[in-house]
């Protein structure tokens, strides 16, 4: 078995080694660091001796490779090439590639610390820096009110982790801190009280009752009536007018909301919205628009996303350059011939390898979350 090329996914944490040999359908290798590895393949073991090396996952012809924020690709690749071998020589172009994803492309990772479903504090990184962030004091009480009832508070504290974003840290934080502010209020953290005392483990229904938002709520004059109201949805198609009313609105953590929403609605008639949200004036709002894109890969996307590679922000552009790997077909050349050129180095890669795709006649194969999805479901 041996690798036949590289590629980025949208995550930096995560790359896609393609091999010449295939898991037949419906198998797949699932291997977290600190499993018991007494029983896996040498190779799988050898991956993780590797320092850095964090997770694999194999299905179909790939493998899924997690790392540890904290060690650089350019570090792992060279000693997972070694491991495994190549088909062939890697190109220069290739290996200038690997080294530029360490830069993250602005994600920032995000981790909320629970006790019994409480927040108590935000973590982001970004591979190389750490940052905390504090909830306001009614937060706190709540989760003392509630440790009455644990034998051990500090064991059962869980850090969970939520989607990326993309931006400043220091930004970021203090809006993820607002709208969580603005999701639990007083009522909702003296429910989770109340849970708590029934013990660690209760009814998800309970938890996190669903609501049916109605326009009238996105009228409500303070935003964070808004962002809660929006918090609780679980969107369907029926819901496409409300989530259409949410991208008009001013607080662009609604907008982003109601766009991560969409992406959840497997069906073509939310591409108009994503659309719209493409175009949107907070960068965070358009990046996910690509995200969503990428995630549900309707080839009916491609224009919007070609003539996205002239966005402003380099992420955007990057995103939509990966999208055109993933999904895009020859209508897209010209615009990706173009974008070879662009000024920022990443996504001129990127461009380059979605041109080589669409020319070199190799088929689309969507994005690396689709295609674990189908095949597991095969």
């Amino acid at each position: 078995m041996k690798i036949i090329s590289i590629e980025p996914t949208p995550s930096p944490y995560s790359m896609k080694i393609n091999l010449d040999e295939a898991l037949p359908d419906g198998q797949n290798e699932n291997y977290k660091q600190n499993d018991d590895l007494t029983a896996a393949p040498a190779y799988i073991q050898q991956l993780f001796s590797i320092d850095g090396v964090k997770g694999i996952y194999r299905v179909i012809h790939f493998i899924a490779l997690e790392r540890h924020p904290k060690v650089a690709w350019e570090t792992i690749l060279p000693k997972v090439r070694d491991v495994l071998g190549t088909v062939e020589e890697m190109d220069d172009d290739l290996q200038a590639n690997e080294a530029s994803l360490d830069q993250h492309f602005g994600e920032i990772q995000v981790f909320i610390q629970t006790f019994r479903y409480i927040p108590m504090q935000v973590k982001l990184t970004d591979g190389d820096t750490e940052k905390r962030f504090g909830l306001p004091e009614r937060f706190m009480t709540a989760v003392m009110q509630a440790s009455t009832a644990s034998d051990n508070m500090l064991e059962e504290r869980k850090w969970k982790e939520k989607s990326p974003r993309y931006g400043n840290i220091d930004e970021i934080g203090q809006e993820i801190v607002e709208e969580i502010s603005a999701s639990y209020d007083q009522e909702r953290l003296d429910h989770l009280i109340r849970l708590a005392e029934q013990g660690p483990v209760f009814d998800e229904q309970k938890l996190h009752p669903w609501k049916k938002v109605t326009l009238e709520m996105l009228d409500q004059p303070n935003w964070k009536d808004r962002y809660a109201a929006l918090d609780r949805m679980d969107p369907t198609v029926d819901d496409l007018p409300v989530l259409d009313k949410a991208l008009d609105d001013e607080k662009s953590s609604i907008r982003r909301l109601a766009t991560a929403y969409l992406g959840m609605i497997e069906d073509k008639k939310v591409l108009p919205y994503l659309y719209k949200a493409l175009h949107d004036g907070a960068i965070n709002v358009r990046r996910t628009a690509g995200d969503c894109l990428s995630d549900l890969g309707y080839e009916e996307a491609i224009g919007e996303m070609t003539a996205t590679l002239k966005d402003k922000s380099r992420l955007v552009r990057w995103r939509a350059a990966m999208f055109l790997y993933e999904v895009g077909d020859e209508t897209a050349i010209p615009a990706l011939q173009e974008a070879i050129n662009d000024p920022e180095f990443e996504v001129r890669m990127q461009a380059k390898m979605a041109l080589a795709r669409i020319e070199g006649g190799k088929k689309a194969e969507g994005s690396i979350w689709s295609q674990m999805t189908e095949a597991v479901k095969r």
